[in-house]
């Protein structure tokens, strides 16, 4: 039987499959699309799901913070390469939000130490994640426009969410480095 800290970090490392699938599944195929808004709500629900069992198991670690945040980036990679592929985000936000998550990634991993402050830059990571979520809807919903034919004025608001969780995104790096 796996102990708890193992089942936690399974749930925080499927992201990953569920990224590559996410990246084979997002197509103007309607079955393909329903797949990968069905694999989008299994990664949420699996992020919300690792957290909550490591804070009431109380397994919660450095190591699965880190975990937790590989999964996350591969699958906010995937949804950045995708939407790229399909024309939703310009080449130049796509590179800047790529380069973000691995940058964060590997912040943490060289300042390790300062990770049980993490808590400090929670507004700036969280606003990151709210503007990153409100683009995958946005995303999403533009394949369904573009499945369906329907017009809806949706590239201009995916644009300036995008813009906008980098900004946060890189605000959220630059006070994780400054954490004393």
């Amino acid at each position: 039987m796996p102990n708890a800290r193992s089942i936690v970090n399974t749930f925080s490392l499927s992201r990953i499959g569920f990224a590559l699938l996410f990246v084979i599944f997002f197509q103007r195929d309607p079955r393909f699309f329903y797949v990968s808004v069905v694999l989008c709500v299994l990664a949420a629900a699996t992020d919300v799901l690792d957290g909550y069992l490591a804070r009431r198991w109380r397994v919660a670690s450095i190591r699965g913070r880190l975990w937790d945040s590989l999964g996350d980036k591969s699958f906010y990679a995937a949804i950045i390469l995708s939407y790229n592929a399909q024309g939703f985000l310009g080449p130049l936000v796509s590179w800047a939000l790529v380069v973000r998550e691995v940058a964060l990634y590997i912040t943490r991993v060289l300042f390790v130490e300062k990770l049980p402050k993490i808590e400090e830059i929670r507004p700036w990571t969280n606003w990151h994640g709210y503007l990153m979520y409100l683009t995958i809807v946005l995303g999403l919903a533009r394949m369904y426009a573009d499945i369906y034919g329907l017009s809806f004025p949706i590239h201009a608001y995916m644009q300036v969410s995008a813009y906008a969780a980098l900004a946060f995104g890189i605000a959220s790096i630059f006070h994780f480095i400054k954490l004393s």
